[in-house]
């Protein structure tokens, strides 16, 4: 069985699950409990899971400064398992620098595959390395926040803002900082 190590790692935003296999990161989540994030790589990535937070401290240190509000590039080895098309989504965002954004629209147009933008937005839902892989940073054409994690409910989006406050997208405010912003301006060229 293939040998798949985990830890929970502590950040200013709570506790951060990640798993990693030899190939590479394999999984990361903000948010749940432990048990939450077995169950859910269980299903993505049957194997034999063990605990060892000594696997993890070039993320953690990672974390670490993009939680302090500095531009942190996350290059490591991701062991991604999708379809190509999802792989090519995830790589894209991966590619999307920090304090700029990026729309479906323009992710679909990046990976050639114009009209696929409802896909584009089934893939990013489904990114498993949160954060790593920065599907915060993909809004609507429009500027709105589209969603987060798989929804819109406010709690999600919330998350989603906090994000971005954190990496300077949006002003430090209570609220709907992003109706007082043109996020557009914030495109990747």
């Amino acid at each position: 069985m293939e040998r798949i190590y985990y830890a929970g790692i502590e950040t200013p935003f709570g506790t951060v699950w990640a798993a990693k296999t030899k190939k590479g990161l394999v999984q990361v989540h903000a948010n749940g409990e432990r048990d939450s994030f077995i169950a859910e790589l269980s299903r993505r990535v049957p194997g034999d899971y063990i605990e060892d937070p000594s696997m993890f401290e070039a993320l953690e240190e990672g974390l670490r400064e993009w939680g302090e509000g500095k531009p942190v590039t996350f290059d490591m080895p991701f062991d991604l398992r999708g379809t190509e098309f999802q792989k090519d989504v995830w790589r894209a965002i991966h590619a999307i620098p920090h304090g700029k954004l990026s729309s479906y629209k323009r992710l679909a147009e990046a990976i050639g595959r114009p009209k696929a933008v409802r896909a584009v937005g089934n893939a990013v839902g489904s990114n498993p390395c949160g954060l790593v892989i920065p599907c915060h940073r993909i809004i609507w054409s429009n500027g709105g926040l589209g969603g987060f994690g798989g929804g819109f409910d406010p709690e999600r989006l919330n998350n989603k803002r906090r994000l971005l406050m954190t990496e300077g997208v949006l002003p430090r405010v209570e609220g709907k900082p992003e109706r007082e912003a043109d996020l557009t301006k914030l495109f990747e060229d």
